[in-house]
């Protein structure tokens, strides 16, 4: 059973609004309570870290369930693409290079995993 065009378009498109809606409510409750009780940055990093597994891990959920066959690979494009729009967010915040490069080989490869776990299990 082939799908269309539009209606995998559609199915990727709210998959990954819904991530990045979930990715700044997270990050917000996550800056309060950071702001609150005074976290350290390895803390707040720590944070980020499982708010960007969880928000693909939901993106990929919801890829998977759009799209019912080979749901891993959508939970992986998905993944893909949540990284892509987290790059590109944050070159815009950060032009002249104050991310390392294995910081983004680790985010790609969390990006990727959680999103293809997260198709599996959709």
């Amino acid at each position: 059973m082939t799908m269309d065009v539009k209606k995998i378009g559609m199915v990727m498109l709210r998959a990954l609004i819904i991530s990045a809606v979930f990715t700044c409510a997270a990050i917000a409750i996550l800056a309060l309570i950071a702001w609150f009780f005074r976290f350290s940055d390895g803390k707040i990093n720590v944070g980020v870290v499982i708010i960007n597994i969880a928000a693909c891990l939901v993106g990929g959920l919801l890829a998977g369930k759009g799209m019912k066959e080979k749901k891993y690979l959508w939970g992986l494009i998905l993944g893909a693409l949540y990284f892509v729009v987290l790059f590109v967010i944050s070159f815009a915040f950060a032009p002249e290079g104050g991310v390392s490069i294995t910081s983004y080989i680790t985010t790609i490869l969390i990006c990727l995993g959680s999103g293809m776990l997260g198709g599996m299990i959709g």
